[in-house]
């Protein structure tokens, strides 16, 4: 399915936001994640289905002192 991931259209067979954020090497504990302008908060990861077209934010956090 197409995805369009941080502004950039992206062929990715994935199920749920867990599965997205495994495939592309993220780990749940540091990300935001925003789908169709809707924050998807962290306990939902492994429920919120995606689909074809699907707009996906998503940012890291980074620490630093």
């Amino acid at each position: 399915m197409k995805l369009i991931i941080n502004s950039k259209e992206k062929d990715i067979n994935c199920n749920t936001v867990s599965d997205l954020l495994k495939e592309l090497n993220l780990n749940n504990d540091i990300v935001a994640v925003e789908l169709n302008k809707n924050i998807v908060h962290r306990e939902n990861f492994e429920k919120t289905k995606l689909k074809n077209q699907d707009k996906i934010e998503i940012v890291t956090v980074v620490g630093g002192g």
